[in-house]
């Protein structure tokens, strides 16, 4: 409680200063409670500075701070067994007979321009092949899983303040749980903007720590429109329903809590806070 009292303490006098741009930030309230929201990049350059004194006043008095899945440490061997059963062949298929030879040759030469071997690519299934290539090209311009917002706060904060809203397993079920023209797709989808990738990001990153999630919402969803409607609605919009059940748990139990999620969760009218909002619940953008 006494974290509560003086973290909102904090967050009143900083909020009375002028605003400046900075990474979007949403308090979600009912008649006696309230929790935050905040929209994070999974991967950053090292030198990204998008901390600000709301965040840490509203950091340093959540009781609790949750995140989308654990990526500590401890939690890294259980992810690596589950993308090698979710993510490579199991029945002799490989990547060569689950593609067309035009979509083969694109993956072949982001191989070699991501320097990721292609023995491991046609190892894998469609969704794993775009999603390393995707991260290669990002890793490839300087941004770093480690330095993503996730990363950086799960290192910093005690576990016994962590909660998460979904395991490893379920999350990468999310990623895995599609019909295989659907993960085609997804990897035609990651190929046809492979030129701009590194680009997209850029101006998303821009946007984001601008404060501006519409012009954030507008360049994600032109990139991850060409995943097609099943990637959106399995990775984006159902994971959304399915945390506003917990936030709403959340509310109702007067947690004080920090929800840090993907920032593509918190852009559109199928959003979290706009279904929250739809749910009754006062949103109110305090940064």
């Amino acid at each position: 409680m006494t974290r509560r009292l003086l973290g909102a303490a904090a967050f009143t006098l900083l909020a009375t200063a002028s605003a400046i741009a900075a990474p979007a930030l949403w308090k979600v309230s009912d008649a006696d409670s309230a929790v935050w929201l905040f929209g994070s990049i999974h991967l950053l350059p090292a030198d990204t500075e998008w901390r600000t004194p709301e965040f840490e006043a509203v950091l340093a008095g959540a009781e609790r701070v949750y995140f989308e899945t654990d990526l500590g440490p401890n939690a890294q061997p259980e992810i690596a067994v589950l993308t090698i059963q979710k993510g490579f062949v199991t029945d002799g298929r490989l990547l060569s007979d689950r593609i067309e030879p035009e979509l083969l040759a694109k993956v072949r030469e982001a191989a070699a321009l991501y320097d990721v071997p292609m023995a491991s690519l046609l190892a894998m299934r469609p969704w794993l092949a775009a999603s390393t290539l995707s991260v290669s090209a990002l890793t490839q311009a300087g941004y770093d899983p480690n330095k993503g917002v996730d990363s950086v706060l799960q290192d910093e904060i005690p576990k016994d303040r962590q909660g998460f809203l979904e395991t490893a397993a379920e999350q990468i079920d999310f990623l895995a749980g599609s019909d295989e023209a659907s993960e085609v797709q997804m990897l035609e989808g990651t190929l046809a903007e492979a030129d701009r990738m590194v680009e997209m990001t850029e101006e998303m990153k821009a946007a984001w720590l601008d404060g501006n999630p519409e012009i954030l919402g507008d360049v994600f969803m032109a990139e991850a429109g060409g995943y097609g409607d099943a990637f959106i609605e399995t990775l984006i919009n159902q994971r959304n329903h399915n945390w506003v059940v917990k936030i709403e748990t959340m509310l109702t139990g007067n947690e004080d809590a920090l929800i840090v999620v993907g920032a593509g969760h918190l852009i559109g009218e199928k959003s979290l806070a706009k279904l929250l909002e739809n749910k009754g619940f006062l949103i109110e953008r305090v940064q």
